[in-house]
């Protein structure tokens, strides 16, 4: 039987970006998202922001905001996430991107299950107007021993991607292909109240290996309360074949409060 669903009304992230580069990673690591939902029968449902507003000598204006949505019935789990990013410094915008993800997933015998997804992003500032995206495939889970996670999956994507109009010689170029897009997740609670997590990603592109985009994203989650927790996560993504005038490599340091009802 469904349970009543759980409605997470309230969570407020403050969040320091303690190192980033130009660029922003293509790939976006959805994982730990989809497992905060614990589990259980019910929706799941929270929304986060953040603004940093400055006037005087400094002229700074960050805001960004993401709501996340989970539902699981059984053997179905389905997840909807969007998020936006904004930012100018002196009148100057240095972060402008958008994304939304939607994903399925149904477990089908014991550990092994398999799930579906389809994205749209853009980010000013990889040159990216526009990436659609639409895969499946099988993904296993593995609990070796107490306190221990882990799960791999492999999902065949298809990509389409529109660079923005510009001085670039590629400019407003569009591209659409084939993606292997293979994680693997590792997790472990070192405390009741303190737990280390890995997710790395590998997305060749099935014409042309050579062209590879990987992640790997670490956190530590410290849980004070059952409502307030504090999360660090240090992520960094490498495009072999970035868009002309994009950085290859991208490397972020973040900690975020979390406040929850």
């Amino acid at each position: 039987m469904i349970r009543p669903y759980r409605l997470a009304c309230t969570s407020v992230a403050l969040s320091l970006a303690l190192l980033s580069s130009a660029a922003g990673a293509q790939i976006v690591n959805v994982q730990p998202l989809i497992a905060a939902n614990g589990g259980k029968d019910g929706l799941a449902v929270s929304v986060e922001g953040s603004a940093d507003v400055r006037t005087g000598n400094t002229r700074l204006v960050a805001l960004s905001g993401s709501a996340i949505a989970g539902y699981r019935a059984g053997r179905h789990q389905v997840f909807a996430m969007a998020r936006a990013e904004f930012s100018e410094e002196a009148g100057d915008p240095i972060v402008n991107k958008d994304l939304e993800h939607l994903r399925y997933r149904l477990t089908l015998t014991g550990p092994l299950e398999a799930e579906a997804f389809v994205q749209h992003d853009r980010d000013d500032f990889r040159r990216l107007a526009l990436r659609a995206l639409v895969g499946a495939g099988p993904r296993l889970r593995v609990a070796p021993f107490e306190g221990f996670e882990a799960a791999v999956g492999a999902a065949l994507m298809l990509e389409h991607e529109q660079l923005a109009s510009g001085p670039e010689p590629d400019a407003g170029e569009r591209v659409s292909d084939a993606r292997l897009s293979a994680y693997l997740i590792l997790a472990t609670s070192v405390t009741p109240h303190l737990k280390l997590g890995n997710t790395f990603y590998l997305q060749p592109r099935l014409d042309r290996p050579g062209d590879v985009r990987v992640l790997s994203e670490t956190s530590l989650l410290a849980t004070a309360t059952k409502h307030l927790a504090i999360k660090m996560a240090l992520a960094s993504a490498y495009d072999t074949e970035p868009p002309a005038g994009v950085i290859p490599l991208d490397a972020t340091l973040k900690s975020t409060l979390q406040v929850s009802f």
